[in-house]
């Protein structure tokens, strides 16, 4: 009798081990997978915050282009120039703007079989040449374009000038001819392409 009670007690405590091992095996199974979804967890989190954090960028790089966007309106050029001209209105050809953008002007509008263009620039990037040479790398290009010569002051009359490309502090490496006119309130300039890339006509 009592080697039966010794066998079942034996038996019992083997059953119990058994069911104890178990637990302890599916508790470390819980626990792993516990920590494998927080890892991941905390993976696409972050995943979240750099493509937020991308997107944040470009709409702020969005925002900063948008300031810069230009538009040109051609137009008529068979008629009087005060009436017939190309309108540009574009702020990255200020004086003040100092990004180099590469840009040229030996495309249109100025590339026009007659030589060139009758242009007004309008809008917050200027509306008239500078009279002097600006800084280098200014106006969104490396040679930058100015007006060497004087303004008409009548009415509907037009002068003759030249528009110098400065280049490396050196005022005028390279030059066009142009006309000027003055209509009653603002100028019209008549621009051929500029004489290399990338040279600019700037504006102030």
């Amino acid at each position: 009798m009592a080697s039966l009670l010794k066998t079942d007690d034996k038996q019992t405590c083997s059953t119990r081990s058994k069911i104890v091992t178990t637990i302890i095996i599916m508790i470390i199974i819980v626990t792993v997978a516990i920590v494998i979804g927080v890892v991941v967890g905390v993976s696409k989190t972050q995943k979240s915050i750099v493509e937020t954090t991308t997107i944040n960028n470009q709409t702020s790089f969005s925002v900063s282009t948008t300031t810069l966007v230009s538009s040109i309106s051609i137009g008529n050029q068979s008629g009087p120039p005060c009436s017939s001209y190309t309108t540009i209105d574009d702020p990255s050809r200020n004086i003040a703007q100092s990004s180099l953008y590469a840009l040229c002007d030996r495309g249109s509008p100025f590339n026009t079989s007659n030589g060139g263009s009758w242009i007004r620039f309008i809008g917050t990037g200027g509306t008239i040449l500078p009279l002097t040479a600006p800084a280098q790398g200014r106006c969104g290009a490396y040679m930058v374009g100015w007006f060497n010569g004087t303004l008409p002051t009548t009415v509907n009359t037009a002068v003759n000038g030249t528009a110098c490309f400065s280049m490396n502090s050196v005022p005028c490496p390279f030059s066009v001819f142009i006309l000027v006119m003055n209509c009653s309130g603002f100028y019209v300039y008549f621009l051929p392409p500029a004489p290399a890339c990338n040279g600019r006509y700037c504006t102030t």
